[in-house]
């Protein structure tokens, strides 16, 4: 009942600890996503503001372009310098112009190019088709750009993007690429933005394609790119991965802290899909823990074991103070039931044995021919009552041994006393038994002198148990082994027998009361399963140990070691320790 009422306090004090660790959960998480979503946006809004800052250079860089018609690659270079590009912007590779051609504008073209100083300017890659967009002017500041003359409509990014802007009207953004003249070369996009003739319509599609004049574009290094709109954004506990669905899904970016971020335990990982003009990309954000203060992370966890352990505190006090008071209760309860088990001891001694010596007694009185002379018949009769009885004598005398260990009331009687002689004794016996059943019984040992402490008696029931059990479980024709020396600081018997042996499974439970092995042999043999019990009990009680090796078929081997106490023994007589 103790138990009840205090597990009733504690499950009554962890709801109210859970509610409370949920809702603080709750809370954090809640912060945590909107620090999340406050740094995601302010990446994405960077990525676009930077894109729009690129978009105005190229509006400038197109007006030049589509007013002036005899612009030189140094007009050019000189119209961006200002800007310091390298060193603002270090993100961009090159600001350029392609010139939309026809084949049959080549020519003149390329005239036109050697009338202005260029007489080399060559359109690469060489080759017959219907339309060029070579690189007209260039203002170079990486070395992963498009060079002067290359035509980028040759390569099916740049050409699918050049052909969306003039089908949008719109700046546009390529898939990932790599330069022309990359050494070696890294990913990078290219921001197009379509040039016009002056003066021409190009408000529908086929109107912008009649009056193009070229297009005006921005190479940017996409990782330089990711990396400077990343330290713009002044967080170390947010990381980015991209990935371009238009070349099957490669990762472009992928922040250097992106690993190690996603790895960690509480991190928050979204992947979504966004569109920079008119390209779209998959980005994947990994957002640390670290994005909320710790002290904050730690608040859950905190209210948890604090409301545990005040649990635990309310519930053991609760416990205690029912328990305490019974325990007192407990504790009348067992002196009487003790007393009980006295009185019922003392019963079974009288009651139990009384009869059972009495009836040996008339039985033996009879085989003596107290009574008169008897038959062969009833002489058989009465020797199998009288071993009967017996059997029930050594039951009867063992459950009160086991009665008396389990109430603590067995005291040994040491004494100094000769465990050869004893062991020497307990074998003779055994020898009509042995006779009997044709078996033979050999001795090791028990010729010299061996002195320890020991309670005789029930030494002599431990040895007396082990060598009956050796009789018992050996066939016919068997032999059986007692033996004896002396071990360092103790004293080693042995009891061996060729028999049924023991199944190493069931080896674990042979010293538990009430226990027998099955055996082919155990159907033949009474017993109360209590034998190795007392054995092992008395063995400790002396302060040694009881072990067995066995094995199904090939006999047991019962290894007993007493320790020899103080006792003084002739070194000679000292042999070497066996297991």
């Amino acid at each position: 009942m103790h138990t009840i009422v205090a597990l009733i306090v504690f499950a009554i004090g962890l709801s109210a600890t859970l509610y409370y660790w949920r809702n603080l959960r709750q809370s954090v998480d809640t912060d945590m996503h909107a620090a999340y979503v406050h740094q995601v946006q302010s990446i994405t809004s960077g990525m676009n503001a930077r894109m729009q800052l690129y978009q105005n250079f190229l509006r400038g860089s197109a007006g030049l372009f589509a007013i002036h018609n005899n612009l030189t690659q140094d007009e050019w270079e000189k119209y961006h310098a200002p800007y310091d590009i390298s060193h603002n912007y270090p993100d961009i590779e090159g600001i350029g112009v392609g010139r939309y051609l026809s084949a049959a504008d080549v020519p003149a073209y390329l005239q036109r190019r050697a009338d202005q100083g260029s007489p080399n300017f060559t359109i690469v890659p060489q080759g017959d088709r219907p339309v060029y967009v070579p690189v007209t002017f260039s203002a170079q500041y990486g070395g992963n750009n498009d060079p002067l003359g290359y035509d980028g409509y040759t390569d099916s990014i740049r050409h699918a993007a050049m052909d969306q802007a003039v089908n949008t009207g719109q700046l546009t953004m390529s898939g990932q690429i790599m330069a022309a003249n990359a050494r070696p070369a890294r990913p990078s996009f290219m921001l197009y933005l379509p040039v016009y003739k002056n003066d021409q319509p190009s408000t529908t599609a086929a109107e912008r394609w009649s009056s193009l004049l070229g297009f005006a574009y921005v190479e940017v290094d996409t990782a330089a790119f990711e990396n400077t709109v990343l330290n713009d954004n002044q967080s170390s506990y947010i990381s980015l991965r991209i990935e371009d669905p238009s070349t099957g899904g490669h990762v472009v970016y992928e922040s250097s802290n992106f690993a190690h971020i996603q790895a960690m335990r509480g991190a928050r990982v979204q992947t979504s899909n966004a569109t920079f003009y008119g390209h779209g990309l998959r980005m994947t954000f990994a957002g640390s823990p670290e994005l909320i203060a710790l002290r904050e992370r730690q608040l859950p966890e905190q209210a948890l074991w604090r409301g545990l352990v005040t649990c635990v505190f309310f519930a053991g006090l609760v416990w205690y103070l029912i328990t305490d008071r019974e325990r007192k209760y407990a504790r009348q309860k067992r002196e009487e039931v003790q007393t009980a088990k006295d009185d019922l001891l003392s019963l079974a001694s009288h009651q139990l044995r009384t009869p059972a010596t009495v009836v040996k007694q008339y039985v033996g009185m009879l085989l003596q021919g107290y009574a008169g002379k008897l038959s062969g018949q009833q002489i058989d009769m009465l020797n199998n009552a009288y071993e009967s009885n017996e059997r029930q004598l050594d039951i009867i005398n063992e459950l009160l041994y086991v009665a008396r260990l389990d109430a603590g009331r067995i005291t040994l009687h040491v004494r100094k006393l000769d465990v050869a002689e004893l062991l020497e004794d307990v074998a003779h016996d055994y020898l009509p038994a042995v006779q009997e059943r044709r078996q033979t019984l050999t001795t090791k040992g028990t010729s010299r002198q061996l002195q320890i402490e020991a309670d005789p008696h029930y030494l002599r029931m431990t040895l007396d148990n082990l060598v009956s059990n050796a009789v018992k479980y050996t066939p016919e024709d068997g032999s059986i082994t007692v033996e004896i020396h002396r071990a360092l600081n103790e004293v080693l018997i042995r009891v061996r027998d060729n028999g049924v042996g023991i199944d190493p499974v069931l080896q674990e439970n042979i010293f538990e009361k009430f226990t027998r092995v099955e055996n082919e042999l155990s159907t033949d043999v009474n017993g109360s399963g209590v034998g190795l019990y007392l054995t092992r009990q008395i063995v400790e009680l002396h302060g040694g140990s009881i072990t067995v090796k066995s094995s199904s078929g090939k006999g047991s081997t019962f290894t007993i070691r007493l320790p020899v106490h103080q006792v003084k023994t002739d070194p000679s007589l000292l042999e070497p320790h066996q297991s």
